[in-house]
């Protein structure tokens, strides 16, 4: 398995009906996934006696309903997914962990990286809305960045820069900094900029 880096995104907006909207773009609905091999036979022997056998999987925070691939996972190309979304991968899990007036606040767990190129394609799809970030990933980095009508803004990233025994040590706990964390009067102040 992949070391995954997990993100925090708030979506920020004065107006709920964009907030709204927002919930809707970035669920993936739930989606058929026959597979392939004895999965796929199995549904098919299902769909001739009349009981389809069908996994649904449903998604907080769909990469792929944000900025699609069209990409089947039987012939991932990475590259070009991390062209697209800035990780090589479909999320691991997402989750809507608060939902408010004012915001919404995400968990999304990726490969490797952050997806930066869909927080961004977000905002600009919305642009009545600001989103935040902060990332840390299980062994190399963590990173921030606010994300208004298309734009990252404030971006930062941390290294890990870790002796070996400071690894054996290390619970795998970040001290970020404290301006990494979510302000509304900042998020108020980019979206009226």
């Amino acid at each position: 398995m992949p070391n995954l880096a997990g993100s925090t995104v708030t979506v920020w907006s004065a107006d709920p009906a964009a907030l709204a909207a927002v919930k809707a773009h970035v669920a993936a609905p739930a989606a058929q996934s026959t597979g392939h091999g004895l999965r796929a036979w199995l549904h098919a022997v299902g769909e001739q006696r009349g009981r389809p056998r069908v996994r649904t999987t449903a998604r907080a925070f769909s990469l792929e309903a944000v900025v699609p691939t069209g990409m089947s996972l039987d012939a991932w190309d990475g590259d070009r997914a991390l062209e697209l979304w800035g990780t090589s991968r479909p999320e691991e899990h997402s989750s809507l962990e608060h939902e408010s007036d004012d915001r919404l606040v995400y968990e999304l767990a990726t490969a490797y990286s952050h997806p930066a190129e869909v927080f961004r394609a977000l905002s600009a799809a919305h642009p009545s809305v600001v989103v935040h970030a902060v990332t840390t990933c299980e062994s190399e980095y963590a990173a921030v960045a606010w994300y208004v009508r298309g734009e990252a803004l404030d971006e930062r990233e941390l290294e890990l820069d870790l002796t070996d025994e400071e690894w054996e040590e290390w619970d795998g706990e970040w001290d970020l900094p404290a301006d990494w964390s979510f302000d509304a009067a900042t998020a108020r102040r980019l979206a009226s900029g």
